[in-house]
């Protein structure tokens, strides 16, 4: 049974992934109000290709952080290490789904050089769950 599991898991992650190149093909820019708009399943995915394909290890700080406010997040200021936290938020009320907000977190981390070393990205719902736990 758990195989059957990952294959079914494989193959929605192929299909989000096909759905997603097909908006960005559409919608070439990259928002977190688009990602949002998709289905539950597939807008995670397309914000981790945009972060995997557009905040790359190496990049200037402050490029990193431009992109992600292009692409409708706020960010805080620098910590003390320099890591940069943004964020997205959005009131939801899905028919038959949750209630509350969904909550869109990216975290920039900085190497030694002052480039960004890594970008963590995370989607938490704060609220009721719906009908299907999401």
């Amino acid at each position: 049974m758990r195989g059957i599991g990952r294959l079914v898991a494989a193959v929605g992650l192929a299909a989000a992934l096909a759905a997603c190149q097909s908006v960005t093909r559409d919608h070439p820019r990259f928002t977190f109000p688009r990602a949002e708009s998709l289905s539950y399943d597939m807008g995670l995915p397309y914000a981790q290709a945009f972060v995997a394909h557009d905040l790359p290890p190496g990049l200037p700080m402050d490029e990193a952080v431009a992109r992600v406010k292009r692409a409708v997040m706020a960010c805080r200021p620098p910590t003390e290490d320099g890591s940069v936290r943004c964020r997205y938020l959005t009131t939801v009320g899905r028919e038959f789904g949750s209630l509350g907000e969904d909550v869109w977190d990216l975290t920039l981390t900085p190497g030694p050089d002052g480039r960004l070393r890594s970008a963590s990205l995370t989607r938490n719902h704060v609220g009721l769950p719906g009908l299907y736990g999401h």
